[in-house]
């Protein structure tokens, strides 16, 4: 399954959506990514209080929506009852937090491909990444292109031994000097580093090591462009637009890595 998602993943994948030009982590988002024509979205899960999962980046509710306060002491209803739109514009007033559920719905509705970024409040990974793979296993999709990704080892572990066939990702900042063990012993297929500590170096011996590289988050077309060159297998932004428009990209690599 590894080799099939990636081989139908795009040189250019939505961050949270398309989250330059729609508030991050919504169905709206989620919508406008397609609209532009991106094939494969990130976006982050993590659990409410009565554990359900959620699509939200933060721990706390307070920077994307009018509420305060940690996520998982929160309710589903109270997640739902927050205006997750409006912080970003009055067009997208009333914006709700949408479940994984409900995303899934959407991305399957729209074709699009997922890289899904579990994100756990520190000390509730493995209750997070054992509530998200239980509900993948009873809603997934079926042929959705499915990625996971995260900064928790335990969260890559544990989603290893309830989902096995489902590809994961070994999210970073720096690229670690033990990157080659660390996704050795995750079972990882892919490294994800943020944009400031990409090297020409790192992604050739990552590259060469049979593993694929992911750029996070990058908005800037000539970047995007130089780490394409350099062997970078996609690269993760806010506007695909500008990349779309922008990047050398033949048709075979806006909808195939």
């Amino acid at each position: 399954m590894a080799q099939s998602v990636f081989d139908q993943m795009p040189k250019v994948m939505g961050h949270r959506g398309a989250c330059g030009l729609a508030p991050e982590n919504t169905l709206a988002s989620i919508q406008k990514a397609a609209d532009l024509g991106t094939k494969f979205i990130e976006i982050d899960v993590c659990l409410t209080q009565d554990n359900v999962p959620i699509i939200h980046h933060d721990m706390n509710v307070r920077r994307c929506t009018d509420g305060e306060g940690p996520v998982l002491l929160k309710s589903l209803d109270e997640i739902k009852a927050l205006d997750a739109g409006s912080w970003f514009s009055d067009d997208f007033r009333g914006e709700r937090i949408p479940t994984l559920q409900e995303a899934l719905a959407l991305i399957s509705k729209l074709g699009l491909g997922l890289n899904l970024e579990i994100k756990p409040t520190m000390g509730w990974q493995l209750p997070t990444a054992e509530q998200v793979a239980h509900e993948l296993i009873a809603d997934l999709p079926e042929n959705m292109p499915l990625l996971f990704s995260s900064f928790s080892e335990e969260t890559l572990r544990s989603t290893s031994a309830t989902l096995p066939d489902v590809p994961r990702g070994y999210l970073t900042e720096a690229v670690p000097l033990d990157w080659e063990r660390r996704l050795r012993d995750t079972g990882c297929a892919s490294l994800h580093c943020q944009k400031e500590f990409v090297t020409a170096e790192n992604v050739a011996a990552v590259k060469a090591a049979g593993y694929k590289y992911l750029v996070y988050t990058v908005n800037n077309v000539a970047m995007a462009q130089k780490f394409l060159d350099w062997g970078v297998d996609s690269i993760i932004t806010d506007f695909p637009d500008r990349m779309f428009a922008g990047l050398k990209l033949d048709e075979k690599a806006v909808t195939s890595a």
